[in-house]
């Protein structure tokens, strides 16, 4: 998607801004690490960056850190996380949080009127608790309480009505920012800012009423900046300067992403994580955990290393990343010695027995296709061609690696029954558990989320 013009994107915040209002301004000292909290709202901003984008490019000289803690589904009183994975309090202190964006409330509006007194009266507790805790070690904890936003009525009947879920938001938002103006915190009402943001435009900001797409968080970034901060003066930024940075914004959410939500959590955390397995014939026993927090470990700094690179865009220049300062990760040998070598295809073949009437064909193999490694999920197109999940990379990818798991096709062109080409659909995966074909590409899941990967040319490669 091509960048807007920055003119135009101060012009959405003051045409929108103008119905806003916040009881508290913020401020940003330096150093100071931000992280987020709550549902979808908070989750997505991570792939879409234009908020904290924005406020990077107008700190620029603060060396702002932020880490994303959201999950959807996330409520004030309930966030379901892996055993052992750590509560709220304990990664809110790993990530010496001085300010926190806390964006609760969309769930909770189910509830309807009846529950409201109950989610105002947990609200305010959650305030006072995190009001007087020191996450950092640097003084008070700094607060910005989120509304969620309005849905957006897209006229599509499979969709729930709008208008009756906008009755709880509104009222959810509402006793939001009662509690946070009791409590002398800055509130962004991400409802009033959505709703008159969807009524003044031509293109949807969501892809089904409730969740903003890349255009609509773009559009709405610079509201939401112009709430925390009514009294900040108006930028005008370069389109192309913001590109920029927001694409090593992305880079580094895509790297703390991938640490704090690890897929295989029962490996990482739970029950199997205490598990130990010698390293080599007799060697020392080592545990999954302790391989596991060595990777983590070394995530960390592949993110710590990207916030670098961040401030020195954010500054005019571009400092390379450089991470050869990674944390070693133990080396591990193999349990098993002088294995037998396994059949090739055709002779697996040669040594099965089948029902009388039956075949098997080898369609394709490993020692043809060396990209076809531990495949978990096939499905035949309408054009007899064959789709593979491949899972090179179980149980997931390491911290380093540069080559990722796969969607691969393989295609018979001459009709003899056997594959002779192999396409790659999309590379660079890490986990696909699944897909099933959907309009013109496949429904993916690579957790924890479930991807639409499209094929809008014809060419078979993922746009």
């Amino acid at each position: 998607m091509k960048p807007l013009l920055a003119s135009f994107v101060v012009f959405v915040s003051l045409l929108i801004f103008s119905a806003v209002a916040t009881a508290q301004s913020l401020e940003f000292k330096q150093g100071d690490h931000v992280c987020f909290l709550g549902n979808a709202l908070g989750d997505r901003m991570q792939h879409h960056g234009w908020l904290e984008t924005l406020l990077v490019s107008r700190f620029a000289d603060k060396d702002l850190v932020f880490r994303n803690l959201a999950v959807s589904g996330d409520e004030l009183t309930f966030r379901h996380r892996s055993e052992n994975f750590g509560s709220p309090e304990e990664w809110l202190v790993r990530c010496k949080a001085d300010v926190i964006f806390a964006m609760f409330g969309f769930n909770e509006s189910f509830a309807g009127e009846p529950g409201l007194a109950k989610f105002k009266a947990d609200l305010d507790r959650f305030i006072n608790e995190t009001l007087a805790t020191n996450y950092s070690g640097r003084g008070k904890t700094k607060l910005v309480i989120f509304s969620p936003l309005a849905v957006e009525n897209l006229n599509d009947p499979n969709l729930p009505d709008a208008a009756k879920t906008n009755a709880n938001l509104k009222l959810y938002s509402a006793a939001m920012g009662e509690v946070a103006k009791a409590n002398k915190v800055p509130f962004v009402d991400s409802f009033g800012i959505s709703e008159k943001a969807y009524g003044g435009s031509s293109k949807p900001y969501t892809f089904n009423g409730m969740h903003l797409t890349e255009y609509g968080d773009q559009m709405l970034a610079p509201a939401i900046e112009r709430a925390m901060l009514p009294d900040a003066p108006l930028l005008k930024r370069d389109a192309k300067a913001l590109d920029k940075l927001r694409a090593a914004i992305l880079e580094k959410n895509k790297q703390w992403h991938a640490r704090y939500r690890t897929v295989d959590g029962y490996n990482v955390y739970g029950g199997r994580s205490k598990e130990s397995y010698e390293s080599g014939k007799g060697g020392p026993k080592i545990t999954n955990l302790q391989i596991m927090q060595e990777e983590m470990k070394q995530r960390d700094v592949l993110t710590e290393n990207r916030d670098k690179h961040i401030w020195s865009i954010a500054k005019g220049s571009e400092q390379p990343i450089d991470d050869s300062n990674l944390p070693p990760i133990t080396e591990l040998l193999s349990n098993r010695q002088n294995l037998p070598p396994y059949l090739g295809a055709e002779e697996a073949i040669q040594r099965m027995t089948v029902p009388k009437g039956c075949k098997v064909n080898l369609f394709a193999s490993e020692e043809q296709f060396p990209e076809l490694v531990s495949p978990v999920q096939m499905g035949w197109d309408t054009k007899g061609r064959l789709w593979v999940a491949a899972w090179k990379s179980y149980p997931e990818r390491t911290p380093t690696s540069t080559v990722g798991d796969a969607i691969l096709i393989f295609e018979d062109t001459d009709g003899d029954g056997r594959a002779d080409k192999c396409k790659h659909f999309i590379d660079d995966l890490n986990c696909p558990t699944g897909f099933t074909f959907f309009k013109d590409g496949v429904l993916l899941m690579q957790a924890p989320d479930l991807w639409f990967v499209r094929d809008t040319d014809g060419d078979d490669k993922a746009d």
